[in-house]
């Protein structure tokens, strides 16, 4: 895996999924919220609507936002593996670029939820002493090849310390 890769293009659906769900939470949390003005005061009631609007507002924004900017993310979310280290590329706004070392690689572990099963995902969580990086969502034959490799270059980078 000596080249740039890039997250599958199914990552996209889920990363709108999770946007979707998020805002659903904050829409509940914005009915019970809403549901307060039944028992403030009536003099209260006004400004109460109006800091309700303005974060309902910014809500929307932010959900629209995250919903149309995943090609832009999806865009620049890469990784780069190869025999003494794992590069990991993300964020558009603010850009982020982990490097792991190999010989530091204590634990390769996959996860699937029920949104990565449904596009045959799974998310690879490299672990080191200092803490751990995620890749989001890769197809789960190439995820499995992807920890193996990981593990077998850092037994190897292990064995030649």
């Amino acid at each position: 895996m000596e080249k740039v890769e890039q997250l599958p293009k199914s990552i996209k659906t889920i990363w709108r999924v999770h946007a979707l769900i998020e805002f659903g939470i904050f829409l509940i949390i914005m009915l019970g919220v809403g549901l307060l003005k039944l028992v403030l005061p009536t003099g209260a009631q006004n400004y109460f609507n109006i800091i309700w609007g303005i974060i309902s507002g910014i809500g929307v924004v932010i959900l629209i936002g995250s919903f149309f900017l995943v090609n832009y993310l999806w865009k620049f979310w890469t990784y780069y593996i190869d025999e003494r280290q794992v590069q990991l590329h993300s964020g558009y706004f603010f850009r982020k670029q982990v490097i792991i070392p190999i010989a530091r690689v204590q634990n390769v572990t996959l996860k699937q939820g029920p949104i990565l099963r449904w596009k045959d995902l799974q998310k690879v969580v490299i672990v080191t002493a200092s803490g751990k990086s995620e890749i989001d969502g890769i197809k789960s034959e190439q995820a499995d090849q992807l920890k193996e490799t990981i593990m077998k270059l850092a037994q190897e980078a292990k064995n030649d310390i």
